[in-house]
């Protein structure tokens, strides 16, 4: 999209089905899109009633009510007015905030993923979409969980037996599941009609981040649990960096459903992903493309700031107005082990 116009996003007001364009009335919109969380949400500033300028009325939002953006005829988002302040602030969320706040009694035994996130969602009263999952077994209950901590709960088993992320959106009504892509995109802006689209990449702000140990996990012990008691069937661990970091151990419970190659196979792939320093970096102020959202893999070019190759897109946060601009949060992706690979397994 960001190759062939000039950003022209717009925003509509829905009440009983009945819409309005409300974008004159709009300052500040942003929308934020994070990785780790189900829902969008869009922010932005409504212009209250001005006694001094009889052209500037209050857009009469109120909760409850439906929001989209439009650019060119593309939507960008949709969703639910949730909060209308005094002083015009707004807050919509997309249809995925529904799923992490009503509750629900959800269990499953020895079914595929991808059938138990079916389940899922006829509990939850929200059809499924595109599920695509590996045909891990879940057994399982939730006697009074929200359907996003359900899911979150399945997608770490699957991450954990194929080594891959999964991102879950509700998109056109419907939910979808899948695997993080691993295609770059170029992503582009064409800031004016008589100027070509570049490649956002080629320019950006302040870039600021940390490389942390924080979230590091260099050993995984298996379990399965019976009773009151926990029997350790295997464990995985790297002594090159438990002597360097210091011992961070994880432990994995076995639902049951798993053979000897699979529990092992997780282990290693859980492994694998912790044992890392996370090197997390945040772009401040970069063009913005409607493409670019929570997953995508982007390519930088070469600098002073370690943002330089494949990063991960883990939040965006778009900013609308006379320009499109964007703040990013990006990991280098397939990072190096914090300690070389020499591990240890044994189940």
């Amino acid at each position: 999209m960001g190759q062939a116009y000039v950003d022209d996003h717009r925003f509509w007001l829905y009440k009983n089905g009945a819409g309005v364009d409300i974008t004159e009335a709009v300052t500040g919109p942003e929308l934020r899109d994070e990785l780790s969380a189900l829902s969008v949400e869009l922010t932005f500033q409504a212009v209250r009633n001005n006694i001094k300028d009889r052209y500037m009325h209050w857009c009469n939002a109120e909760p409850g009510d439906k929001l989209r953006v439009l650019n060119h005829g593309t939507e960008i988002f949709s969703g639910t007015v949730l909060t209308v302040g005094l002083d015009g602030s707004i807050t919509a969320n997309d249809p995925g905030w529904y799923l992490s706040k009503s509750e629900i009694i959800f269990q499953c035994s020895s079914v595929t993923a991808g059938d138990a996130v079916r389940r899922m969602c006829a509990k939850a009263g929200i059809p499924a979409g595109a599920i695509d999952l590996p045909p891990t077994r879940i057994s399982d209950a939730w006697p009074g969980s929200t359907p996003e901590s359900i899911l979150a709960d399945i997608l770490k088993i699957c991450g954990a037996e194929t080594g891959r992320t999964y991102r879950y959106r509700v998109e056109g009504g419907k939910l979808n599941v899948g695997p993080l892509t691993t295609e770059s995109m170029i992503a582009y802006h064409k800031p004016t009609a008589d100027q070509g689209a570049f490649d956002i990449t080629l320019a950006k702000g302040e870039v600021t981040g940390a490389d942390s140990m924080a979230d590091l996990c260099n050993s995984v012990l298996l379990t399965e649990s019976g009773g009151d008691a926990a029997r350790v069937l295997g464990r995985a661990f790297n002594a090159a960096s438990i002597e360097k970091y210091g011992l961070v151990q994880q432990v994995e419970r076995l639902t049951g459903d798993e053979n000897t190659a699979q529990a092992r196979q997780r282990i290693k792939n859980l492994l694998a992903a912790g044992d890392r320093i996370t090197k997390e970096r945040e772009v401040s102020d970069i063009w913005g493309a409607d493409e670019v959202r929570s997953g995508v893999l982007l390519q930088f070019k070469s600098n002073s700031y370690g943002v330089t190759g494949l990063q991960r897109v883990t939040a965006v946060t778009h900013r609308y107005g006379k320009a499109h601009r964007m703040s990013l949060t990006v990991e280098a992706y397939n990072a190096e082990r914090a300690a070389g690979s020499g591990d240890t397994i044994t189940v």
